[in-house]
């Protein structure tokens, strides 16, 4: 961000930072709106667009340090020397896939140097995650002395490329779902939905009163189901269903509560 301020700095022969930061806004709207609706927009405002023109222009130039040598004039930008050292540094760490992008300026003014955002080359849903450094934030809360660097992932997105490219884990781990037939035995599979959270095993319950077809419709994913019914638990007994080959038998609660994972026989999955 430094590299492309000092750019805007001679460009525009301007270090006035309000200005500056108005035009980091522009480019930092190049992917949303056409070149000219920009410079129409902030040609209204007074700015000279020939000048905005080679600004945005350059905010277009991507590449790796080479790439960019070779098509740009780097002598005359600032901190060029201080990205070739990060790239430099990036390749001794293994990290080869990565790419200049002057149009990374992150629209927030906070940041204070490197911006960066994280792409999947095969998704074209845009930038899973994004960050940069932001040193005078700190020093806005009086730590001059504390730098920082912070990334945010967007869920949804990573979660959309995930589905697309069909790398969603399918869950089949040692999780249970509890069931009940009716509302009479919902305390008691909260109970034991409680019973075997706290010894560490994974467990659902449904807690919005949906009938039974559509509690174990939702615990398709679950290794077994425990459903809780009325003649059983008279009996002192629950069903355990096995949600991969759909066996099940009674299992006794009080031997459950003493000890899930061997009634469940968990440890040998």
């Amino acid at each position: 961000r430094n590299l492309v301020e000092s750019y805007i700095n001679k460009i525009f022969e301007t270090t006035d930072s309000d200005k500056v930061a108005d035009i980091l806004r522009a480019i930092d709207k190049i992917a949303k709106k056409s070149k000219d609706e920009i410079l129409t927009e902030f040609s209204k405002k007074g700015y000279d667009t020939n000048k905005l023109e080679k600004i945005l222009e350059f905010s277009q130039i991507q590449g790796t340090i080479s790439e960019v040598e070779k098509i740009f004039d780097t002598s005359q930008l600032e901190s060029w020397n201080e990205l070739k050292q990060l790239f430099d540094s990036l390749e001794n760490r293994g990290v080869s896939n990565v790419r200049i992008n002057f149009g990374i300026v992150r629209g927030l003014d906070y940041y204070s140097g490197m911006v960066f955002e994280v792409f999947d080359k095969n998704s074209k849903l845009g930038a899973l995650a994004g960050g940069g450094r932001y040193d005078t934030l700190t020093k806005a809360f009086g730590r001059d002395d504390i730098g920082a660097t912070g990334v945010a992932g967007g869920v949804e997105r990573i979660i959309l490329t995930m589905e697309e490219q069909k790398i969603i884990p399918e869950v089949l781990q040692n999780r249970v779902a509890v069931v009940y037939i009716n509302e009479d035995m919902q305390k008691v599979a909260h109970s034991i939905t409680s019973l075997l959270r706290l010894n560490n095993i994974p467990a659902d319950i449904d807690l919005v009163g949906r009938n039974l077809k559509k509690q174990m419709d939702n615990a398709g994913n679950a290794r077994y189901s425990i459903i809780v019914g009325p003649q059983e638990l008279e009996s002192g007994n629950v069903v355990l269903h096995d949600m991969r080959d759909g066996k099940e038998g009674t299992i006794s609660l009080e031997k459950l509560t003493e000890d899930p994972n061997s009634v469940l026989n968990l440890e040998k999955l």
